[in-house]
This record gives structure tokens, sequence and C-alpha cells, in this order.
């Protein structure tokens, strides 16, 4: 593993994703060759912390001898990034190009293929903030998928990392990614509804997500121990009169005059209906609601307005 991994490597961008590579390479004593930022300032930051002998805004300047490039900029720059870089003549084959995204293949780097690249998707399942430690890659899965050459390469740069490296076929990494996409971001938003919702009973924001997370790391708890049957709350026990008293709170909180960013339109009216039909179908999936309770729960959903997507700050029905 340590020959295959242990390579001249190069990283192209300087953002949290490439920040928090390029330490975990570091740090592992990988030798690293360039770092390529937009700027040169956050180049030569990034290069120092990680001791890269260059610094650049050019992906033209990776040197020669690099024979792994690390590709961490925004996803819609991968194919534009790699057409730069396939037009640089002097690079050595055979090498690796691979990107941490987790919403595209390996197949984005294409264009790399005419100068001998082998390509690799490898995305670490972790949620990547400024300041992300080199210890956020243990112990989590990092989902590889590329070119036959590159996946053993993938594998051994994920264990090294302390990762748990996972294949997963190029046609499912949509959905792969939606799934991770839900569990993190979907969270925070669900979370971040939760505390508008909060404020708008009255009580200081500040304070909600302290009150609430001794109830989200017991659900959290019960979801890793029991999966789908922690369920629990008025959804889960068919409890129609009290799902309409949350509807009808929502709706007399939209109408306000004390608005809540989050609840000024009928958004999280939706969001709570569509998370209740959720619950309605893991449910009656476990047979543990009766198709009569489910059918009430329904009977006040079709209540629930939809938002105005056209930006309109609008609600319809």
């Amino acid at each position: 593993m340590s020959t295959l991994v242990r390579k001249p490597t190069a990283i192209v961008g300087a953002g949290a994703v490439g920040t928090a590579f390029a330490r975990a390479l570091a740090a592992h004593r990988i030798p690293l060759t360039a770092i390529v930022s937009r700027t040169q300032a956050d180049a030569k930051a990034l290069a120092d912390r990680v001791q890269a002998p260059q610094a650049s805004t050019d992906v033209a300047d990776v040197p020669a001898r690099t024979t792994r490039v690390l590709f961490c900029v925004p996803d819609d720059a991968l194919s534009s990034v790699a057409h730069t870089l396939a037009e640089t003549p002097h690079r050595t084959a055979p090498w690796i190009a691979f990107h941490p995204s987790g919403a595209h293949p390996a197949e984005v780097l294409a264009p790399l293929r005419a100068c001998g690249a082998r390509l690799l998707s490898a995305h670490p399942l972790q949620t990547i903030p400024p300041g992300t430690p080199p210890s956020a890659f243990q112990g989590i899965q990092m989902t590889i998928e590329g070119d036959a050459e590159a996946l053993t390469y993938g594998e051994a740069l994920a264990r090294l990392l302390g990762a748990l490296p996972q294949r997963l076929a190029s046609a499912d990494k949509p959905l792969y990614h939606l799934a991770a996409v839900l569990a993190s971001n979907g969270l925070v938003a669900l979370l971040t509804t939760a505390q508008h919702v909060w404020q708008a009973a009255g009580l200081d924001p500040d304070d909600a997500f302290a009150a609430l997370a001794p109830l989200i790391d017991t659900t959290w708890a019960n979801v890793q121990r029991n999966g789908p049957a922690a369920l629990t709350g008025p959804a889960a026990r068919g409890d129609d009169a009290t799902i309409d008293t949350h509807l009808r709170a929502l709706r007399q909180t939209c109408t306000s005059e004390s608005l809540s960013p989050l609840l000024d339109d009928a958004s999280a009216e939706a969001l709570y209906a569509a998370l209740t039909e959720t619950m309605l179908r893991i449910q009656q999936s476990q047979d543990r609601l009766s198709d009569d309770a489910a059918a009430r729960v329904r009977a006040r959903l079709r209540s629930a307005r939809t938002p105005d997507l056209s930006g309109n700050d609008t609600a319809s029905t």
C-alpha cells in the first residue's frame, strides 16, 4: 500500500475539501508537489502549511513528476479544469486523476485520458467544513468509482487515511449522493426549520438546539439500534387530530405579522406534510399502522398547502 499511495501528488483547489485532503495526505507522509488555487495567496498559504514546494493559480504548473492529481474544485468546474490540464504537454504516464465529488463520476475528468490518465472518484462520506482535521477521515466510508487501474489506488488511499473503501457503479452515484445530501444537508434544513418553529412558539431561538439536543441524540441512538422501528409520535400512532392541530398552527404562523424567515410561506407546512406521509409509509410497511388510521391522517394532510416555487413568496393550495 505504501508504494502505491505514497506517490508525488498535487491538489487543485484550496478550499475546505482541498485543505482537508492536503492536511490528511501530508499527515500520512504523502509527498505533495503542488497546490493550485484560484488565488495565489490561498495556494501559497496551503502549500506552506503542508510543505508543498509549488503554489500556483495555473493548473498547467503542476510538476511533470506528479503522478497523482486530486481535483478539489466545485463540481461544475471539474470538466473545464480537466480540459486545461489535458492541454499541458508534459504529463507523465501512467498517472491517476481523481476527484472527491459525490455527485459526479470519474468520467467527468475524461479529457485527461488523452494524456495517459486513469480516472477515479473518491468521495468521503463526511461533511467537511473549513478547519476539518485529518482525523475526520477516520472510520468513515470512502466511496470509489472509476477505471479498474485506479480503483486499487483508491482503496489503498482510503485505508491509509483510516476510511473504509466502498466501490460503487458510476450509474448509482446520483442516488448515493442524494442519500448523503438528505442525511447531512437535509438534516441541517430540518433542524433549522424546527428552530424557527420553536421561535414562533415564543421561545428563545438561541436555546432551541441545546433544548432539542437530548431528543435528537436519543432519537439517533434509537435509529442505530432499531432502524425505522424507532419511529414514534402522532403519525406513528395515527393521531390525525394532533396532526391537524400542527397544520393549523403552521398556517396561523404564516399569516401572522411576526414572520420567521422559514415560515413566511407554505414551505414548512409542505415539509411537515411530506415528512408525515413518509412516516405513514414507514409504519404501514412494518404493519404498525392500520390502513384506516393512515387514511384518516392522509385526509388531514390534504389540507396542507404547497409553497410557490416561483420566488414570489406566496403559497398555493
